[in-house]
């Protein structure tokens, strides 16, 4: 997501800078005006979700952030209006936030409403939904929207009774209580496990009754008590103690009984590593892979051409339309090595199936040649960038070069016992600069390209396949 920083340290568009483009085509848009509960993009981002192309509106001067899209045919506008939600509601469970839809509107062009004041928000340069789940289930729609919703009131009665309703969602009474009574000592979450021992302390053992008589039913009726009463603050304070709980145990059903995983177990479990490459390769490959056993994976017609990334990050020239060269199998390790067209860049990896793991190292595992040309420095700096950006907590990004599908990603790097020197990376890219400029200026005077190999500019060996 890049990093974070507060609406007041950086000049915000204003709509002619972001309503242009693609954006400013005209046509019957649909529009969810935001009140951000998180970051939120300074940048203008498209996003293909469900078959369909949905904007996220920055943050700027005097205007809501929003998510648009036009209208499709065969959907209604209504239809339209509940896609945008939807998308919200997603959005804020991958972000673990409340992101609330204060208006929704609508026009020729996707322009959000107004608003009288500079909104706090911080500020991100783009959203990252490299994990973006794509739930079908009404009872998951539904969750996740209430999800939404209590973690964005700023209302502890309202938020608590949010929270239960997904509990509502998937269980009958009967079930809840069994489901919380297993679930309670080992719900996770900022402050859950203190409010189970304060309850506790107090004598309150039945926490699921506590919950449902003095949460869920004193907050949504007022014929008997016990009542919760907005004017009495003890009430509210309740509510607000016990909230980490009651929200607690919402992320939990919607990931242990909806099967939506926050973007911290999927972190924690890293399937997305090799998910890509798992379904290129095919299950019976990848089955005998991870129990090392004989395979004649080493076949390469199924391995598309790549591009190589980084979130957040330009593109890197030298790192696109890779060619699958090779590949070598090592027990349950399988490395693939890439390279472009002319073979002067290559990108090596190891498909690690027993620990589900992607490793790859921008140390040994991406090599440049240099040939003595102008290009041939560009390339080279480039690359540099992208072992400097790697190192500087670079996330990794694999993609299909023709259909663009996401194959792989990775957390960010992490160094060990290391730290990058700024001003000496910046040295060496403009020292690259530097180098293509003279030999462009003896390409053009001499129509020649200049030997450079023996003034010490040959780069790091190319790894093998």
């Amino acid at each position: 997501m890049g990093i974070d920083r507060p609406f007041w340290s950086r000049e915000l568009p204003i709509p002619a800078d972001v309503i242009k483009g693609e954006l400013a085509d005209r046509g019957e848009w649909i529009v969810a005006n935001i009140e951000p509960n998180a970051s939120w993009p300074v940048n203008a981002q498209r996003v293909e979700w469900r078959g369909h192309v949905i904007w996220v509106i920055p943050l700027m001067k005097k205007h809501h952030p929003a998510v648009a899209m036009k209208v499709v045919p065969g959907i209604s506008p209504s239809g339209c209006e509940e896609l945008l939600m939807r998308f919200v509601s997603n959005l804020s469970w991958v972000e673990s936030c409340g992101h609330i839809v204060v208006e929704l509107s609508g026009g020729s062009l996707p322009a959000p409403l107004g608003v009288f004041r500079e909104m706090g928000t911080m500020t991100c340069e783009s959203f990252d939904l490299s994990y973006f789940p794509e739930p079908t289930d009404s009872r998951a729609l539904l969750a996740l929207a209430l999800m939404r919703e209590g973690r964005g009131l700023n209302h502890p009665a309202y938020s608590f009774l949010s929270f239960f309703r997904v509990l509502e969602v998937v269980f009958s009474s009967k079930e809840r209580k069994a489901w919380i009574e297993a679930a309670i000592d080992t719900v996770d979450g900022y402050g859950a496990q203190e409010v189970v021992q304060a309850l506790r302390a107090k004598g309150i053992h039945d926490i699921n009754k506590h919950l449902y008589e003095s949460g869920r039913c004193a907050i949504a009726h007022a014929n008997k008590q016990p009542i919760v009463d907005p004017d009495k603050p003890d009430d509210l304070r309740r509510l607000r103690s016990e909230a980490p709980l009651m929200r607690a145990l919402a992320q939990k059903v919607i990931e242990e009984e909806l099967g939506v995983e926050t973007r911290n177990t999927v972190y924690r479990k890293h399937l997305h590593e090799l998910a890509g490459f798992k379904e290129i390769l095919g299950t019976a490959a990848v089955e005998l892979l991870v129990k090392n056993e004989q395979t004649s994976v080493e076949r390469m017609i199924d391995i598309p051409e790549i591009n190589v990334e980084l979130f957040d990050k330009p593109p890197y020239e030298p790192l696109k339309r890779l060619v699958p060269r090779g590949m070598e199998r090592d027990g349950s390790k399988l490395y693939i090595v890439f390279s472009s067209a002319d073979e002067t860049v290559r990108f090596r990896v190891c498909l690690d199936f027993a620990a589900e793991r992607l490793l790859f190292s921008p140390f040994t595992d991406v090599g440049i040649m240099d040939t003595g040309s102008a290009a041939s420095a560009r390339r080279v700096r480039e690359v540099r960038r992208f072992e400097q950006e790697l190192f500087g907590n670079g996330r990794l990004r694999i993609v299909d070069a023709e259909t663009r599908k996401l194959i792989s990603w990775k957390s960010a790097f992490i160094p060990v016992n290391m730290y990058q020197d700024a001003d000496g990376c910046a040295a060496q890219l403009a020292m690259w600069d530097r180098t293509a400029a003279k030999r462009q200026d003896y390409e053009d005077r001499y129509g020649a390209r200049l030997n450079w190999f023996s003034r010490g500019y040959s780069t790091r060996i190319i790894p093998k396949a």
